[in-house]
């Protein structure tokens, strides 16, 4: 069970500062257009399953590209990337708490 109110307002988030940056970084231009239908399905609701980590699109323009000077934007898909594949496992929680 996905919680709704949350991914909505991760995606939400994630938009923001998609749209913020977009216009001057054509690498988070290429990053909005792989995401927008995903944020699309999570701001209506409709995405009702987890998906699998690997099919969220993006993750390689942190890791491979140079995406990594925006924190803001990083922090926002990582918390929109968690929520998408089903929220926090019990394990990430414990080692948040332990951090």
């Amino acid at each position: 069970m996905m919680e709704q109110q949350r991914l909505q307002a991760h995606a939400a988030e994630l938009e923001q500062w998609l749209a913020r940056l977009a216009p001057v970084d054509g690498e988070v231009a290429d990053l909005r257009s792989a995401l927008g239908p995903l944020l699309a399905q999570a701001a209506a609701g409709a995405m009702t399953v987890p998906l699998p980590w690997g099919d969220i699109p993006g993750g390689h323009y942190f890791t491979e590209g140079r995406l990594r000077q925006y924190p803001e934007l990083e922090q926002a898909f990582a918390r929109f990337r968690i929520e998408a594949t089903g929220g926090e496992s019990p394990a990430l929680r414990k080692l948040r708490g332990e951090m």
